[in-house]
């Protein structure tokens, strides 16, 4: 296998990420508990009343016919002609049907169909023979029979319908996997709490799957409002144990947890994956701690780390981080930081006892801006220092260092639009101690920004160029840098780059967006790095002032790779297509290709989707399809 990530993953960071609110989606639910009877002139429309619904739930049954017959000693209703039945957003149809209080509900007796919406021609249904409406949320159906435009696909001798907020089956899942093949297999739906008829906040899916030609997969994925924790164990001639898992706290507690994970384990670790950003990933790290709310930050947490496809045997990085930091005002022109981050990591699994390794980092930073006439000015200056310490040596870096940058902002605004010019320059010089050894760095750089867009909206495009020199006093190098964004409703576009002429030294990333988030749109990027890197790194903006706290290097390999997706939406929110690719084209290699197609009924009644993949590393193609009747 020959994966050539152009992006390194970094190991080991201080910094938390919080977790996007994420929430469950079940493939079917079904809303009723019914257990009286009511009657209506013909022809009729009425309601079925029922026993008092369970807490935060309503249930009801609707029914219409052309003739209505009403046997009150055996509690049935006769319909007939047109006769249709509707339980929440499921109408039951037929010609002649009965309703019948039974012992686990009201029955639903002659035969028909299902459909999951209101379309007057759903495009898939289920036909019955008999239906039991079960309270408070549950239809059981005889002879249940999948039918797409008419056409009967699937017949089940029993289907047992649920509420996505009750315990209940997940609908089977069919997949492809590249040269493992074929892959069945479904689980059950585990739901913490009530959402009256729509999918839980907090709910537990376990599902099983088998290979065809040996093998099995287990999953298990927690979801709650705040988190999302998927864990999967597949075996097929080998292991692979994966772990993504993300959550943080919110709220006005003093004091947020917050966890992060992300790991392949395994002989199948990397192969197993079908993503090939995902198998590309250098590492794998987990980590988890607790952390302040008020005006300064304090965590104290734990983090693993190791290569991505080793084993739980194997050397991993392991130990606890620190941080404190503390910022603010000094008037109205000046603000202040101070941090502070320690970890220490010991590399388990080596067989020896003498393999820790600590780490300290410390960060004080004082920055100003004065506004003389049109001129704006910023300065700034930091301290910075790290130590290292491993059981047989150490090494510390001070740095030292102060900035400075003028810019003239000239802005022509119309009615509408708005366009700003503004010259700039910058200085930043910084002196080192590296082990003992000093060393200075000089970056000065003369350029000019410009952006234009909507009064009111922001800047649609921004376009900055800035020359100069950088490195050492005595051997300064001469420096071109870069930078193009924009983000449009049918444009998004951002490209950075540095390179250094002299050396032909150079690191640049290009992301491009053509159409709007949602609809038709073809996507690109592009990342490359020549054999030596430049003296400073694309991931500057070029009016910093001060370099970053954390100066680690964006990249880590040479090469150059680009892909794009291609996304057509045939009809608004009903039907997408969509294939894209990665390429290596230095090296002509074709890296990964990929397509997929999604369908949604315009009035909700259904959803199918399908995708197809393959990549480098990893044998054969992946495949799958899925279906909700519930979207």
């Amino acid at each position: 296998m020959s994966l050539r990530p152009v992006r390194s993953n970094l190991q080991r960071t201080f910094l938390l990420r919080p977790c996007s609110e994420r929430r469950a989606a079940r493939w079917l639910g079904f809303i009723a508990a019914l257990v009286g009877l009511g009657a209506a002139p013909v022809p009729a429309r009425a309601e079925v009343p029922g026993a008092p619904a369970a807490r935060g739930r309503e249930f009801r049954v609707d029914f219409s016919a052309r003739h209505l017959d009403v046997d009150a000693d055996l509690g049935e209703l006769s319909l007939s002609g047109d006769v249709e039945v509707t339980v929440g957003r499921y109408r039951l149809g037929g010609e002649r049907v009965r309703l019948k209080r039974g012992p686990h509900g009201i029955g639903v007796e002659g035969g028909g169909d299902i459909a999951f919406c209101s379309c007057d021609r759903p495009p898939v249904t289920l036909g019955y023979r008999t239906v039991t409406i079960a309270p408070p949320s549950d239809v059981l159906i005889e002879r249940a029979v999948l039918r797409v435009g008419g056409v009967p696909v699937f017949w089940l001798p029993w289907l047992w319908l649920r509420s996505p907020d009750r315990v209940g089956l997940i609908f089977p899942s069919v997949e492809w996997r590249g040269d493992d093949g074929l892959l069945l297999g479904s689980g059950i739906h585990v739901p913490f709490d009530s959402n009256q008829g729509r999918p839980a906040a907090r709910a537990l899916d376990i599902s099983g799957f088998g290979y065809i030609e040996g093998g099995a997969r287990v999953e298990a994925r927690l979801l709650t409002p705040a988190t999302t924790s998927l864990v999967r164990w597949d075996y097929r001639d080998g292991t692979a144990l994966g772990i993504d898992a993300h959550g943080a706290g919110s709220g006005r507690a003093a004091a947020i947890w917050a966890y992060d994970a992300d790991a392949s384990l395994g002989a199948r670790g990397r192969t197993a994956l079908s993503s090939l950003e995902a198998a590309a990933r250098r590492y794998d790290h987990a980590r988890a701690g607790v952390a302040s709310t008020g005006a300064g930050l304090f965590a104290l947490g734990a983090s693993v780390d190791a290569t991505r496809g080793a084993w739980l045997s194997d050397p991993l990085d392991v130990g606890p981080f620190a941080l404190a930091a503390i910022g603010g005002a000094l008037g109205e022109r000046t603000s202040y930081a101070l941090d502070l981050a320690a970890s220490s990591a010991l590399r388990a699994g080596e067989g020896r006892h003498d393999n820790a390794e600590t780490r300290g980092l410390e960060r004080g930073s004082l920055e100003s801006s004065v506004l003389w006439g049109p001129v704006l000015a910023r300065v700034g200056a930091f301290e910075q220092g790290e130590l290292l310490s491993e059981p047989h040596a150490s090494a510390s870096v001070l740095r030292v260092g102060a900035g400075a940058a003028l810019s003239l902002p000239l802005a022509k605004r119309g009615d509408n639009f708005a366009h700003v010019i503004a010259p700039e320059a910058l200085a930043r010089f910084e002196r080192g101690s590296w082990d003992g050894q000093l060393d200075n760095q000089l970056v000065a750089t003369g350029g000019v920004s410009t952006a234009f867009g909507s009064v009111g909206r922001g800047a649609a495009a921004r376009l900055q160029l800035a020359g100069g020199v950088a490195g050492r006093p005595e051997s300064l190098e001469p420096l071109a840098r870069a930078t193009l964004a924009s983000d449009a409703r049918l444009i998004g576009l951002r490209v950075t780059g540095v390179g250094e002429p002299r050396t032909r030294a150079a690191e640049t990333t290009a992301r491009l967006r053509l159409g709007a988030r949602g609809g038709t749109a073809l996507t690109g990027y592009a990342e490359a790095r020549t054999h030596r890197s430049p003296g400073t790194s694309p991931s500057y903006e070029l009016n910093d002032v001060l370099p970053p706290f954390l100066d680690f290097g964006g990249y880590d390999r040479e090469g150059l790779t680009t892909g794009g997706d291609l996304t057509l939406a045939l009809a608004p929110s009903v039907v997408w297509l969509g294939a894209g690719a990665d390429v290596d084209p230095v090296a002509g290699e074709l890296l990964a290709v990929r397509s997929f197609a999604r369908y949604r009924h315009s009035c909700g009644c259904v959803a199918v989707s399908g995708f197809a993949a393959r990549r480098e590393g990893r044998g054969g193609f992946d495949a799958g399809l899925s279906l909700d009747l519930m979207p």
